[in-house]
């Protein structure tokens, strides 16, 4: 994906790692969104472990952990709002 998909999209980053979370993926995101002038909301995800982070139907076990998906999503369609309004 490149400029024709990405140019004056609002966009987010989520990382699932089979390890400990590591914000360098996520870090690394931002700085390519940003080159493809992209808008990439400040929150973030970054789930480590994620074999024993869901459970076997993909549902997060973590309330707390799916509470800030949902939190992450609604960013996405408040920021869309926000930049289709300019």
């Amino acid at each position: 994906m490149s400029f024709d998909e990405l140019s004056d999209k609002v966009t987010g980053v989520i990382s699932i790692l089979g390890g400990q979370s590591n914000s360098n993926a996520l870090n690394d995101l931002r700085t390519i969104l940003r080159w493809v002038h992209a808008w990439t909301i400040p929150e973030q995800i970054a789930v480590g472990q994620a074999w024993k982070a869901f459970d076997a139907e993909g549902k997060l076990l973590d309330e707390k952990l799916s509470q800030r998906f949902d939190s992450f999503a609604q960013s996405l369609v408040d920021n869309t709002r926000k930049l289709r309004s300019h």
